[in-house]
């Protein structure tokens, strides 16, 4: 067994064992813990088949050429701009908005298109965008949009420059092995 594992399986039996004393004396810090970990827990359950399903149908659905063509190395800016478009539709978050980024790199998708739509579906999804607009207006998350999408453009080119192109994904279409 692996040191992270025996590292893992003590602070989950630390966890358990810290709930358990906590609901027997009455330790209320010990006990809200126990009731937030729970309520977190029924939120992942309900959140977890919505993106299973769709991080599936976008593997299925999505063929590689497809993202090579619109959003690889050759897409230009056409590629950062559907990076922000599919940032829109995410539904559940990073939980589905990191998988799908994985598979938008593994389709070939260039690493900063990759690095936009990460930052912009932390930054734009539409219920943030709407809850946000009720309370704060239209006009304050229009400005919020002018300001943050380009930085998350200009510092997804950057971070594209430091690490580099993926070796192992075609650049365009024609790289594409044939039959497949």
């Amino acid at each position: 067994m692996k040191k992270k594992d025996i590292v893992l399986y003590a602070v989950t039996a630390a966890f358990l064992i810290f709930a358990l004393v906590s609901v027997i004396i009455g330790f209320e810090p010990g006990k809200s813990l126990l009731k937030n970990f729970w309520e977190y827990i029924k939120f992942i359950l309900t959140i977890m088949p919505a993106v299973f399903l769709l991080i599936g149908l976008f593997n299925v659905w999505v063929k590689k050429e497809t993202v090579i063509k619109h959003m690889g190395h050759n897409s230009g800016i056409k590629g950062y701009l559907l990076a922000i478009i599919l940032a829109f539709a995410v539904v559940g978050g990073l939980f589905a908005a990191l998988p799908i980024s994985k598979q938008l790199y593994d389709k070939g998708s260039r690493l900063g298109v990759v690095m936009t739509y990460l930052g912009a579906s932390c930054v734009c999804r539409v219920p943030m965008t709407l809850f946000e607009a009720s309370l704060l207006g239209w006009e304050f998350t229009a400005i919020r949009f002018l300001v943050s999408l380009p930085l998350i453009i200009l510092s997804s080119i950057f971070i594209e420059k430091v690490m580099g192109k993926n070796p192992g994904i075609p650049v365009s279409v024609s790289d594409l092995p044939k039959g497949k």
